[in-house]
């Protein structure tokens, strides 16, 4: 178990296949942490509900910004799914509307839902799901303060995470849901299990701070991570692993583009990894 009260931060763009990663995120998360099978499945299912709700009408079919948390005390947890759209402006009670059963199935599975309009247009979607029948306890500090991505990341998804420990699941999970959608080919997806792991190595060594961010965007056969922060000049040995054929680390081994880029007095690694078609 991890001491530290566990808290993630995913966003994204509300797109059909966007459930997929937030399941993966999910699935992760409680697998880090221990949850119960029932409570696991009954989060997955709520969550996603949530989500495709966002997806199927905040934005009138166009994908927008979605963000997913979870924060975790000694008692529970509470996810809150926020969406920048429309916002709910009716909820129907016909078990035919399919907004109107996404909102059933939410208030059923969680131990308290709300459902709120953000100001300035939107909709918060705050689910408590408890722990031995005792109260979610919610942490005082703001959101915002408490996870905050270094500016200028940027990718298809991007996750604040702390403590550094649940960076192993989380980040693993992702990353394969995404090569997979990048059409990567069996021995080049078995490599981005190498990659997540020493990855998640990495951060647990040489993370700046108690949390950690990471994006990343996927193309066609590509997968482009940037993660950190790490204390500056621990890159250094990823530098000199490179070098050395006998001792490189997966990262340096596998990684088709590794390098550190520096960001104020800490600094953030990116590597890409391609899949190239082999030639007939």
């Amino acid at each position: 178990m991890i001491d530290t009260s566990p808290t993630v931060r995913l966003q994204l763009d509300s797109r059909p296949e966007s459930l997929t990663v937030v399941r993966s995120m999910l699935a992760g998360f409680g697998e880090a942490l221990g949850f119960d099978p029932e409570l696991l499945d009954d989060l997955k299912t709520a969550v996603s509900e949530a989500c495709n709700n966002v997806v199927l009408h905040a934005y009138g079919g166009f994908a927008g910004p979605l963000s997913v948390r979870l924060d975790v005390g000694s008692h529970g947890l509470e996810v809150t799914v926020c969406d920048r759209g429309s916002g709910i402006q009716h909820v129907a009670s016909s078990a035919e509307d399919r907004m109107g059963v996404g909102l059933a199935v939410i208030s059923a599975l969680a131990d308290r839902a709300e459902f709120l309009r953000v100001p300035g247009g939107g909709t918060e979607v705050r689910m408590a799901f408890l722990d031995r029948g005792q109260p979610v306890q919610v942490l005082d500090t703001p959101a915002e303060t408490i996870l905050s991505p270094p500016a200028g990341l940027a990718g298809d998804v991007i996750v604040s995470l702390a403590p550094v420990g649940l960076l192993v699941g989380v980040l693993g999970r992702i990353a394969r849901v995404l090569a997979a959608g990048a059409r990567f080919s069996l021995d080049r997806f078995s490599d981005v299990y190498l990659v997540t792991d020493a990855l998640a190595a990495h951060a647990h060594s040489a993370a700046a701070g108690a949390d950690v961010s990471f994006a990343i965007a996927a193309g066609n056969r590509r997968l482009e991570i940037t993660i950190g922060p790490f204390r500056a000049g621990s890159g250094a040995s990823l530098r000199q692993s490179a070098d050395d054929s006998q001792s490189g680390s997966p990262l340096s081994v596998l990684a088709d583009e590794l390098a550190v880029e520096g960001l104020a007095a800490a600094e953030m690694l990116r590597l890409v990894v391609f899949d190239r078609p082999r030639a007939p």
